[in-house]
């Protein structure tokens, strides 16, 4: 499309929008609009599904009620635009800025991707792996179903009231002050995000993947813990590693948080709610466990010389090793084994646990413990 054609569909649809004669709703579906400074544009129910806008200027624009389904707003600066009752079902917003965005009444559910509209650009290696998918509502054979990507979002004084967002990724997304009153969010992922100043008690968390207790934490901590989300995602090409060597978390209700990874070395947790959490080849030497509850907390892989973990509850607990691949999904041949040389596990609640693959001190029993 030449940038004529462009500008001769834009003011077709814009009397289109005013009522007036000659105008011709916008249908840009598939098209690449990447890169381009568009702020203020009025596409009030155009038809985009599948439009690639990344890294595009898109502030203050109307989108309100169009059909964006599958559309890529990768890193795009949405600050302020209007995206309510828009159809973003399967929508790309990663690493996107949309402060003060108005998404009430969205439908950001999941989307079908098939057939060949075209390929987003992408920077990242996740999203070009998806990026020939395109967008076929007339639901293909062979298809898949892929969830709305808002991970690294910038959605301070977002307003989502109401907007549909079953199992929408909001990984390390920065809801700071926005309005999430009455938004279906059941199955969503939040791990890492920050929701400071938010009401959720008219939300549906449902199935959500989200740990309360961190919403309590320093905003300092949720920021780390944001980064860290980011840096796990992409492999360490956003973001950064959480590194919490030494800091003291005695008491503090961190059930089902993310910190695969994480450098918790000589780290207080002491007496800590550690259930569901993730913590995969996580450094953990040293650390204070006394009394932590890490029941069915992944410990694959983990590093837990001379930690104390005595009279911790660690029922069902997986400590299994973590294969190594390469960045193509390869095996490596190798694996990292759960280290417990050196801790301490008087009177620690083993039950349902496999020790046969950790590396530990003698007198520690080799094999499945039985139920008890």
């Amino acid at each position: 499309m030449t940038p004529k054609e462009l500008v001769d569909i834009l003011r077709a649809h814009d009397r289109y929008v005013r009522g007036q004669a000659g105008g011709v709703r916008a249908d840009l579906r598939g098209q690449d609009l990447s890169g381009l400074r568009l702020p203020r544009i009025n596409l009030h129910e155009a038809s985009l599904a599948g439009v690639d806008f990344h890294r595009s200027d898109l502030s203050q624009a109307d989108f309100s009620s169009a059909d964006l389904y599958g559309a890529n707003f990768e890193r795009s600066v949405a600050a302020g635009t209007n995206f309510e009752r828009a159809d973003l079902r399967g929508a790309k917003f990663k690493g996107a800025v949309l402060t003060q965005a108005r998404l009430a009444r969205a439908d950001l559910r999941p989307g079908s991707l098939a057939g060949s509209i075209g390929k987003p650009k992408s920077d990242d290696a996740d999203a070009a792996g998806n990026g020939d998918a395109a967008i076929d509502k007339a639901a293909a054979p062979k298809s898949s179903t892929v969830r709305s990507d808002l991970r690294g979002a910038e959605m301070q004084g977002a307003d989502l009231r109401s907007a549909a967002m079953t199992g929408v990724d909001l990984a390390g997304a920065n809801l700071t002050g926005a309005n999430l009153a009455m938004a279906r969010m059941n199955g969503a992922r939040l791990t890492g995000a920050i929701l400071a100043g938010v009401d959720l008690s008219s939300t549906d968390l449902r199935d959500a993947e989200i740990s309360h207790g961190v919403l309590k934490l320093p905003p300092n901590v949720q920021e780390l813990l944001r980064n860290h989300v980011l840096w796990s995602d992409s492999g360490g090409a956003d973001g950064s590693r959480a590194i919490f060597t030494g800091m003291d978390f005695q008491g503090a209700d961190l059930a089902g948080i993310f910190l695969s990874g994480a450098d918790l070395k000589a780290c207080n947790l002491s007496s800590a709610n550690l259930a569901d959490a993730e913590l995969v080849l996580a450094d953990l030497r040293d650390a204070n466990l006394f009394k932590a509850d890490l029941r069915r907390a992944d410990l694959s892989g983990a590093n837990l010389q001379n930690a104390d973990l005595r009279q911790a509850k660690l029922s069902h607990a997986v400590l299994k090793p973590v294969e190594i691949r390469g960045r193509a999904g390869e095996s490596k041949g190798r694996s990292i084994p759960t280290v417990l040389r050196g801790a301490r596990l008087t009177d620690a609640d083993l039950s349902h646990v496999n020790l046969s693959q950790v590396v530990a001190d003698p007198g520690v029993a080799p094999g499945p413990r039985p139920p008890g």
